[in-house]
């Protein structure tokens, strides 16, 4: 491999459109708190000067930064090592072995589409960020990369094999599909629009939208928006129509709810196709690829052994449209999806074809392929010491203050949160199969981790005095991904599992990661 790159090598000026477009993502991420201002001084019509001024300052640091990032990145492939320099006054030298790295992308932003470039992100183990980006690389080479990358142990036809996988007619710059290693294999998951569709409505998150919504809802001046005519014709609709009638406030209060959770669903499914679509999962070797995407093209790499915890996910309205998202946990601090903060993921799975996919994956360490249909669910003890604290605070109050429009908020808020750990409760449970463990949790939607105790680095059973009496264990499960934690089962149960990892990894020297 040493021919491929016998001297350090500096990007292509092109990165500087990346290094700029990644440095206003970072301010733009990070910078949600600025809404506010921003919004505030829309509204007043940017008059100040120093507005404008400070905005051109701006931009034309981000320039300069990113001409000196790409004046100053310098790589080099070494058979057991991929080194990078970087910085001006921070200089910054660091290598990655190539046994320690856990994520391979090869990405394609849309302003690289034209001259046909693209980035490889590497990502190790035990990182929170990228641990490097080979921007405004050509095909060619990104495929070279990635090889040697993902197997170190295949060094000598790489050039070769690369020019066989890319057929003329399916050059990147000529196709809207990419040749790839992976694309060169039958593909284990094909989801098209109306799945991804699908996966945006039934993954919905709020997150995001409370975040940029809740600042920009604050400028709003309502008492003026409540006295426009609007207004006041919408509030004598509604006493006229609907105050009248408590069956028909609840109708109205839960199509609003309704028509809320849509608006949001319409932005989450678009989301999720641009991001996605076409979404392929292919096995190539020991290492699965995801591809897709509509704005920018996408080839994320994951090596099946270094895979921690399957988790399979359905939200609630996943669990009436009866799909799963199935996501693969790696190391903690490695996720692929890197903006969501969320790992290797295959969308608008049913039952049958989970069923169907497992088998393909034999280099996964767990051997259950099936979604179990019942579970061993915790002790009734989890719940009774945790549900009658909320209770407290509006019964203190009830006694001091009586029974007020106050006390009864209290009164309302306090039983929706036993409620939901009472949910949360009945949810919670396991079950041991051989040498998996899979353990179930959720409230309204459900969640089932499927461990390989192959995998476990350390186990930990603890107990309360009123467990001990009770013969009830804490089960804790430590994994490369994070712990996974099983309170109050029996204690019987707890050290059946914690004896048949240790068993397991006892005479196993492999690495866990």
């Amino acid at each position: 491999m040493s021919q491929l790159l016998p001297q350090w090598k500096g990007l292509s000026p092109w990165s500087i459109v990346s290094f700029t477009f990644n440095t206003i993502r970072i301010l733009v991420t990070n910078g949600y708190a600025m809404v506010p201002f921003v919004y505030t001084g829309w509204k007043q019509g940017f008059d100040s000067p120093w507005m404008i001024i400070g905005f051109a300052g701006a931009c034309l640091l981000i320039v300069i930064s990113a001409v000196i990032d790409w004046a100053m990145f310098r790589y080099r492939l070494f058979d057991d090592k991929l080194g990078i320099r970087q910085g001006l006054i921070f200089k910054k030298a660091h290598e990655i072995p190539l046994g320690k790295i856990q994520n391979i992308r090869l990405e394609q932003p849309f302003y690289f589409r034209p001259m046909g470039l693209y980035s490889l992100v590497v990502e190790t183990a035990g990182s929170k960020k990228d641990e490097a980006v080979l921007a405004a690389v050509s095909y060619q080479q990104a495929i070279e990369l990635k090889q040697r990358l993902v197997n170190p142990s295949s060094i000598s036809g790489s050039r070769a094999d690369s020019k066989a996988e890319t057929p003329r007619h399916l050059a990147p710059n000529q196709s809207g599909t990419d040749a790839s290693p992976a694309n060169s294999q039958a593909p284990l998951v094909l989801k098209k629009m109306k799945s991804l569709l699908l996966f945006g409505f039934y993954q919905n998150n709020l997150f995001w939208f409370a975040i940029i919504a809740g600042p920009i809802i604050g400028q709003f001046d309502w008492e003026a928006l409540a006295n426009t005519d609007f207004a006041l014709t919408l509030l004598h609709w509604y006493e006229q129509t609907i105050a009248v009638n408590m069956l028909l406030q609840i109708l109205f209060a839960c199509s609003m709810l309704i028509g809320f959770y849509l608006l949001l669903s319409l932005i989450s499914m678009t989301a999720s196709v641009l991001k996605y679509y076409p979404y392929r999962l292919s096995l190539s070797g020991d290492t699965l690829h995801r591809t897709g995407g509509v704005i920018a093209k996408q080839n994320d790499a994951l090596t099946q052994h270094r895979i921690q915890v399957i988790r399979f996910t359905q939200p609630i309205i996943g669990r009436f449209l009866k799909l799963w998202t199935i996501n693969f946990k790696q190391v903690k601090g490695t996720e692929v999806e890197q903006v969501a903060k969320k790992h290797m993921l295959v969308p608008s799975m049913t039952r049958e074809a989970i069923e169907a996919l497992m088998p393909k994956l034999p280099g996964l360490v767990s051997v259950s392929s099936t979604l179990p249909l019942s579970y061993s669910g915790i002790h009734l003890g989890w719940f009774w010491r945790r549900g009658f604290l909320p209770l407290l605070i509006p019964m203190v109050n009830t006694i001091f203050l009586g029974l007020n429009p106050f006390t009864e908020l209290l009164w309302f808020g306090a039983i929706c949160f036993v409620i939901g750990l009472y949910l949360r409760y009945r949810q919670w449970g396991y079950l041991h199969q051989g040498d998996d463990c899979w353990i179930h949790t959720g409230m309204l939607g459900r969640t089932w981790h499927l461990i390989a105790l192959k995998k476990v680095q350390h186990v930990s059973i603890t107990q309360t005095p009123s467990q001990k009496r009770k013969q009830l264990a804490n089960l804790e499960l430590g994994l490369a991904s994070g712990p996974q934690t099983i309170p109050y089962m029996p204690l019987k149960d707890a050290r059946a599992i914690a004896e048949r990892a240790l068993a397991i990894t006892a005479k196993d020297h492999t690495n866990w990661i």
